[in-house]
């Protein structure tokens, strides 16, 4: 995986999640049990990828751009396994909100 992929996937997976907590906000209350569990998972995600960067969790991004590398390919397995859930997830509640409005 590299630099540029994981900022990519990185990007998607947080603008995906802004946008599914807005509409969870707005509606789909009955939705907040399993959003709570894929918070959860994308705190554990992020803090866990900040630490094999050696970052803060606000410098996540910034540390991305710059791995290269030994650092980059010690969380590659996680990272891709930790992505995946992540995005079936997000995109199995963005669904259930979208059938929710129609």
């Amino acid at each position: 995986m590299t630099n540029e992929t994981l900022d990519s996937v990185y990007e998607e997976l947080k603008q995906l999640r802004d946008e599914i907590g807005l509409k969870l906000h707005l509606g789909g209350m009955d939705l907040r049990d399993q959003w709570g569990e894929l918070e959860s998972e994308w705190k554990t995600w992020t803090h866990q990828l900040a630490q094999e960067l050696d970052a803060g969790a606000e410098d996540v991004e910034t540390k991305i751009r710059e791995a290269g590398g030994d650092d980059l390919r010690k969380v590659e397995i996680k990272t891709k396994l930790a992505i995946s859930k992540l995005q079936k997830g997000f995109k199995e509640v963005a669904d259930k909100l979208n059938e929710e409005r129609q």
